[in-house]
């Protein structure tokens, strides 16, 4: 799948935030500009430059360092010129490493357009969650919607190819894909448990969509898997400062259900008190 010259656009998303009780949800979209799908041989070389491209669960676990993950952020947002104020990495080597990624990828054509975000809170989360029949389907609808900007952005002539980490063990999105490109013809090339393959012309222009079980094994889907990984730990860190400035000796929580119970127990008093209702904070799926 390549357009005249060779190149095709490739659409990268996932999510993080999709378990917790707590925090936002975050979806990212990864954006490139490439000849091959396969950018496995550019994973490999970023890798020897301490450049590091993954399954953003691999690159950080819960309670530890974020260091490894700011910095395999950073280093993309960096050459974006969409910086962020690092808290952990060191300026210095992110605009040396930064330097070496540019070089990386015009030795192996392959561009980098953009990384957008959507952040969505648990009080939109619990709304919108009331028109859909599973968390899987809202999370389906968000992605759609975020890819649906991104090519409104990025409006091109060559081909599109879409990878998307699989929503839920989802197998079917054809009545989504339906929803978010009406008038499309879509033809229904796979859908199985490994991946779901839809190919449309939206627009005069050709889009392959590759719904996968491992999405994070490509490049797209693992920088976008640990752009929303980092955002909701960044989050996550002021939500829990903001109730430490309240209680001085409370454990921060990193969301998830079991201790996310065990953290709405202990602000409870506090939260009453400032009157934060339970809906803007608690997510009830």
């Amino acid at each position: 799948m390549s357009g005249e010259n060779g190149n095709q656009l490739i659409i990268g998303t996932d999510e993080a935030g999709y378990g917790p009780n707590l925090g936002p949800l975050v979806v990212s979209a990864t954006v490139w500009e490439s000849p091959t799908d396969n950018l496995l041989p550019l994973l490999a070389m970023l890798k020897t430059h301490e450049i590091r491209i993954g399954d953003s669960k691999k690159l950080y676990h819960g309670g530890g360092s974020l260091l490894a993950l700011e910095y395999g952020i950073m280093i993309p947002l960096q050459h974006l010129a969409k910086p962020q104020r690092p808290l952990f990495a060191d300026e210095a080597t992110l605009a040396k490493q930064t330097a070496i990624f540019a070089k990386i990828l015009a030795e192996n054509k392959v561009r980098l357009c953009d990384i957008q975000s959507r952040t969505v809170e648990p009080e939109e989360w619990n709304q919108q969650l009331d028109r859909f029949e599973s968390k899987g389907s809202l999370l389906s609808d968000i992605t759609l919607r975020l890819v649906v900007g991104v090519l409104n952005t990025h409006r091109t002539a060559i081909p599109v190819l879409v990878l998307c980490d699989k929503h839920g063990g989802r197998n079917h999105y054809l009545d989504l894909l339906t929803e978010h490109f009406p008038g499309s013809f879509i033809r229904v090339i796979r859908e199985s448990r490994e991946q779901s393959v839809y190919r449309l012309t939206h627009e005069n222009n050709s889009l392959e969509f590759r719904f996968l079980a491992k999405g994070e094994s490509q490049v797209p889907v693992a920088l976008a898997s640990m752009n929303s990984k980092y955002l909701r730990e960044r989050a996550m860190i002021q939500f829990n400062e903001f109730w430490q400035a309240q209680i001085p000796d409370l454990k921060p929580t990193a969301g998830y259900p079991e201790d996310a119970k065990r953290f709405k127990k202990d602000i409870a008093s506090v939260q009453a008190q400032l009157g934060i209702r339970d809906e803007t904070i608690w997510r009830k799926r």
